[in-house]
């Protein structure tokens, strides 16, 4: 039976009432997810604004230590200006026509200048009769009442005056001929070595000249001009001359230079160093190697390991020996036998300096300690105790690791971008180096300090000072050579000036002959 149009209706209304249905269902959906999506995105905006408040807090921060930081690294700079090149570079590099800015991490005495309370007071003691060579009496013309006829009572009072007389003696050496009665033989007094010219300059003038420039660090025109004035124009000694002199005495000093690497070769202790000296206005290098006795002086046209090469110390130095330096990593080579002591008075520069760029109580503290220890041992020595008990050095030492160690913790959490490297690399050669700082506690012969080799090369800075450069590497080792005979002559109480005249006149001090006087002078 056909389908009647009612039925069709029926159909095509079912089919839109479910379509109606399902449009309804999805339209909810629609909506429900519209309300969820109003309601994530309340969350969002919040969430957004939180994050970026705090992102914002957190910058502001940031900036706010930042800018502190920049502050610090200003002031570092500023300071700069006036303790060291603004460049950051060494001293020693310095170019010759700069002047240098060098820091200073010494701390700073509340003594007063000039003689110090309790300090005894140096003067001039009165000379015996027998001493006077000289006596100028002083007259009175006239009394006050304007008479002249006064009557001599003798002496009220006397003062005596210590002055010298720079006389200068043209003197002639004769030189007779004699013949002997017995077989008619004529003999000629033989003529010394210091006269073979017509006329020469004497002993004690050629010294006078070697001590001013070798002892006194003048140039070769101010020494000829002093001279010059000490004898009112009588002597005219030309530079030539000096350098000649200096010549003869670096050729006279080779036996005792081969004698003096030979006794440092044997010591137990030896300090060594170096420093920058110009040479044609190039760098170059001074070395010293000794100790309170010995005073090895080398000079090289660079500073690198050639030259320690052919010094030939170190690496001829015995197992047994310590050698104290300035932190000089090269000493370190497999091919040394050695000990090495660290110098700690350059170690509390550096944290000084550390503590005046970036203020940390470690720095203080590992100071005190080093300082306190070494004053407590000072103390000891004093009254005859060569060494801490094992406690207290095991104290010392826990002390040392437990500040160290902190250090490299909070270095660690806290590092700073600007000198967290530098705090670091400081931390790590504590720990790497931490016997060699230490060896002072456990020894009491090895000193606190490298200061010996640094006093030997300061008169070096004054020559620069003073005379300027060395013309050639051959003058400077002439300086050398003449420094290391004169120094360990003064190290064991032999008078410079007749060390000199000894030297000048082909017969200088023996290495021997100088450690015997030294001998002589403990023993007394």
């Amino acid at each position: 039976m056909a389908e009647t149009s009612i039925s069709k209706l029926q159909k095509q209304y079912d089919a839109l009432y479910k379509k109606s249905l399902e449009q309804s269902k999805l339209l909810m959906d629609r909506k429900a997810k519209y309300l969820l999506l109003q309601e994530n995105y309340k969350y969002l905006e919040k969430t957004v604004e939180d994050k970026v408040r705090i992102a914002v807090e957190e910058f502001k921060d940031t900036l706010i230590k930042e800018n502190e930081e920049l502050k610090l690294e200003i002031v570092k700079l500023k300071n700069l200006l006036h303790n060291s090149s603004v460049n950051g570079i060494g001293t020693s590099h310095t170019p010759i026509y700069e002047n240098k800015r060098i820091p200073n991490t010494r701390e700073g005495s509340c003594n007063h200048k000039g003689g110090q309370l309790g300090h005894k007071k140096h003067k001039l003691e009165k000379f015996n009769d027998n001493e006077i060579t000289d006596t100028y009496v002083h007259e009175v013309v006239r009394c006050k009442c304007g008479c002249k006829d006064l009557m001599d009572l003798g002496l009220e009072k006397y003062k005596d005056e210590l002055d010298i007389d720079i006389r200068v003696k043209n003197i002639r050496h004769e030189f007779h001929r004699y013949q002997c009665r017995e077989c008619q033989k004529e003999i000629v007094a033989p003529i010394p070595d210091n006269l073979k010219e017509e006329n020469q300059y004497g002993s004690n003038l050629k010294a006078l000249a070697v001590s001013l420039v070798n002892e006194g660090f003048v140039s070769f025109n101010r020494t000829r001009g002093l001279i010059n004035g000490f004898t009112s124009g009588a002597v005219n000694m030309s530079e030539g001359y000096m350098v000649k002199l200096q010549k003869q005495c670096f050729n006279n000093l080779t036996v005792f230079n081969n004698d003096l690497k030979i006794e440092i070769l044997g010591e137990k202790i030896v300090h060594w160093d170096d420093t920058v000296i110009m040479i044609d206005k190039n760098r170059s290098c001074l070395r010293f190697y000794g100790n309170e006795y010995l005073a090895l002086f080398t000079a090289h046209e660079t500073k690198g390991k050639e030259g320690i090469k052919e010094d030939a110390i170190l690496a001829n130095l015995k197992k047994e020996t310590t050698v104290v330096h300035d932190h000089l990593t090269h000493n370190y080579s497999d091919d040394y036998e050695f000990d090495n002591a660290e110098c700690c008075r350059h170690l509390l520069g550096d944290l000084k300096e550390l503590n005046q760029d970036y203020p940390r109580t470690w720095l203080e503290e590992l100071s005190k300690l080093l300082v306190d220890t070494n004053n407590e041992r000072n103390e000891y020595i004093d009254n005859c105790i060569l060494h801490f008990e094992t406690v207290y050095i095991n104290e010392i030492i826990n002390r040392y690791d437990e500040i160290v160690l902190g250090a490299k913790e909070q270095n660690k959490k806290d590092f700073n971008k600007y000198y967290g490297s530098k705090e670091r690399t400081l931390i790590n050669r504590l720990i790497k180096y931490k016997d060699n700082y230490l060896m002072w506690i456990l020894r009491f012969d090895i000193p606190f300090t490298n200061n010996l080799a640094e006093r030997a090369l300061r008169p070096s800075k004054t020559k620069q000072k003073v005379s300027g450069q060395f013309a050639n590497i051959t003058n400077a080792r002439y300086f050398a050579s003449i420094r290391s005979y004169i120094e360990t002559c003064k190290r064991n109480g032999l008078n410079p000036h007749t060390a000199i005249i000894k030297l000048l006149d082909g017969n200088p001090y023996t290495l021997e002959e100088i450690l015997s006087n030294k001998k002589t002078n403990v023993s007394d």
